[in-house]
């Protein structure tokens, strides 16, 4: 049994490897379409860029690693059934179910291990990411120079060069014109013969140094008085902000970018903001109860204070002589139940908050856990299927995996609007894909197909069949 469990783990080493690369590479392909012509655009460092593809890995990690699960499944039973060593184990007395039990006991592995990384990896990966692609967003792209054409990205600058070469981080321009607005009543223009754009990654600032320079000015308030100057070399120092990419820290941290533990810490706060408001707010109704009913003594106090409100609020047909008074009355009772109206929202924000920091403490083992629903998936349909194949588990896999995250972005959907329940919500994939692949090996262990077809023989003529 030892050298069959040792034999049946090798089997799935390889398989699960392939399935997490291919996987992993699809995730990364379409980020790379999505992001890279961006990133590319703002002039950023190739390490800059490496590190932004880096930090998506964790994420991308966190979901291949089920799909190369059940990938892995698929190939290694298919290719067990196609190659008749399940049926030779059976035949040696071997139970199905004593034959998955060393994937079973992969998985669960996985599993483990897919629960630490979510809780002490990803977060702390995902934070680092948010604050990364926040920074490359406010990044202004480097100064792009065109010959022939003139650029005006910079800030009261407008530069014109008829040739540019690149050279040693250098830019060398020729017949370089710039119109300098710097200042609102003064014209000026900057004409060189040649000179070098140099832009300074420590301070921000593009240093320009022309050579054989004319400056023409004209000051709008003294038309009559122009200015020319003659330079033979002439050194520009122009601020371009966010031109260098500025690495900020934050301390704060979204619901993705925490821990389960920090998570439950978070909803405990919420819950006693919630409890003190409450108290807050019922102490605030018994005041105002006992202002208007100081003899009513009932159980039923909140209501019967809201109820006045309303019924002061609406009757306005009451004699001349105290229509002032109750008009003053009504206001200060519109104000009242505004109060309360407000203390309610509030309460229901922090419990709609708590109700998404609960789907992703749920997430964080619902998604890992899996890779052990995808072992009863993958082991059936693999012996079913009869194919080793990458082909057929890749389809297979694929077909599962979107079910799955159907059931799973659909029930976080539902949990943050309060129409199901944060744990029923992340488990409820689990669930329905497990059972039905819990279904799925009972059926292959005893031999039965899953789904009997033999009811569409009787829509087929006798003579046809």
């Amino acid at each position: 049994m030892l050298i069959l469990s040792r034999h049946i783990i090798r089997q799935l080493i390889g398989p699960f490897f392939f399935g997490f690369f291919v996987v992993t590479l699809m995730f990364m392909l379409n980020l790379v379409f999505k992001e890279l012509a961006r990133i590319l655009s703002k002039g950023l460092e190739f390490w800059i860029v490496l590190e932004f593809f880096a930090l998506n890995l964790a994420w991308i990690t966190a979901l291949a690693v089920p799909m190369g699960v059940l990938m892995a499944c698929l190939m290694v039973f298919g290719q067990l059934s196609a190659d008749y060593e399940i049926t030779a184990i059976k035949s040696s007395g071997i139970s199905l179910y004593r034959v998955i039990a060393p994937a079973l006991l992969v998985a669960i592995g996985l599993t483990f291990f897919l629960a630490w990384f979510n809780n002490y990896v990803l977060p702390d990966t995902n934070h680092r990411l948010r604050l990364l692609a926040r920074d490359i967003t406010m990044k202004k792209p480097t100064v792009n120079l065109e010959p022939g054409y003139l650029y005006e990205d910079i800030p009261d600058i407008t530069i014109r060069v008829e040739n540019l070469e690149e050279k040693e981080g250098l830019s060398l321009i020729e017949d370089v014109l710039i119109h300098d607005k710097k200042e609102a009543n003064i014209n000026r223009s900057i004409i060189a013969h040649n000179g070098e754009i140099l832009v300074n990654k420590l301070t921000g600032l593009l240093q320009v140094t022309l050579f054989d320079v004319e400056i023409h000015e004209v000051d709008n308030d003294k038309l009559a008085q122009y200015n020319r100057s003659d330079f033979e070399k002439y050194i520009m120092n122009i601020p371009i902000p966010a031109m260098v990419l500025q690495r900020r820290n934050s301390e704060y941290r979204g619901d993705r970018e925490q821990s389960a533990q920090m998570m439950r810490t978070e909803i405990e706060k919420n819950n006693q903001l919630i409890k003190k408001r409450k108290e807050n707010l019922n102490k605030y109704i018994h005041q105002q109860f006992e202002r208007f009913f100081p003899e009513e003594k009932t159980g039923e106090q909140e209501k019967a204070l809201i109820d006045s409100i309303v019924i002061l609020s609406n009757s306005l047909k009451t004699s001349a002589r105290s229509k002032t008074n109750l008009e003053k009355q009504v206001r200060i009772n519109k104000n009242i139940l505004r109060r309360i109206n407000s203390e309610m929202d509030v309460n229901r924000s922090y419990f709609l908050r708590n109700n998404k920091l609960a789907v992703e403490v749920h997430k964080k083992y619902s998604i890992p856990f899996a890779c052990i629903v995808f072992v009863f998936i993958g082991a059936p349909l693999g012996i079913m299927a009869h194919r080793g194949n990458m082909a057929v588990s890749g389809g297979i896999s694929l077909i599962f995996f979107i079910i799955y995250w159907i059931f799973l972005i659909g029930g976080e959907e539902l949990a943050d609007r309060d129409l199901l329940s944060p744990f029923l919500s992340m488990w409820l994939a689990n669930f329905i894909v497990g059972g039905f692949g819990i279904y799925l090996l009972i059926r292959t262990a005893k031999e039965v197909s899953v789904i009997n077809f033999s009811f569409l023989t009787k829509l087929v003529p006798k003579r046809f069949r």
